[in-house]
């Protein structure tokens, strides 16, 4: 009988922490997510990371004229095939020149319900993967739990985005965007799960 209890009691605390990370996952997804929504929209955050440019038509001209294929071109740059010799050349050569990043689209699409979708669920597995973390402290203050989101927002920030600038020189205006998403996005985050798991 001794043993039944116990079993009973680990399956208890088993279905409370499952129900706690999911809860939690899904109220942290809802305010990730609505953060970044408001940060692209309402609010202009990044209205700064992209630049107009009166020559737009004539750009894109050029570009649906040379480039064949969707995808991300480093202009210039060499083949795949290109030498060692070959592509330190090329570097000697176009050393203080200009050089551009090109994400090319063949065809604008205004369609953004799987975006939404696929937007949501990415913000849904990164808050789980938080939750995961978070039920393993041992002392789950307000405080730890809310520094341990906090966190990951950085940890984003400075693998995905400050690292692509320290090879890919990108802009500050796209980085300061950024880190204001991951700061205030995972902040507010951190206060609802520091709640969440501070109650009894």
């Amino acid at each position: 009988m001794h043993f039944k209890n116990k079993v009973s009691i680990f399956r208890n605390l088993k279905q409370s922490n499952m129900k706690k990370i999911i809860i939690g996952s899904l109220v942290g997804a809802i305010l990730l997510f609505a953060w970044q929504s408001l940060s692209w929209t309402v609010l202009g955050v990044h209205n700064r990371a992209f630049k107009h440019t009166p020559a737009q038509e004539a750009i894109l001209s050029a570009l649906s004229t040379n480039l064949t294929e969707e995808g991300q071109y480093l202009v210039p740059r060499l083949p795949e095939s290109a030498s060692h010799k070959e592509v330190e050349e090329s570097m000697k050569k176009n050393e203080g020149k200009p050089w551009a990043i090109v994400t090319y689209h063949k065809e604008h699409k205004t369609d953004m319900v799987m975006p939404i979708i696929i937007g949501f669920l990415v913000c849904f597995v990164c808050v789980w993967l938080c939750c995961r973390v978070i039920a393993r402290i041992v002392n789950r203050s307000f405080f730890e739990v809310f520094l341990t989101t906090l966190s990951f927002g950085v940890v984003c920030f400075l693998f995905v985005w400050y690292m692509g600038h320290n090879w890919m020189h990108t802009p500050w205006d796209v980085l300061k965007g950024e880190l204001i998403d991951d700061v205030v996005g995972w902040g507010l985050t951190g206060v609802w799960l520091g709640w969440w798991y501070g109650r009894k």
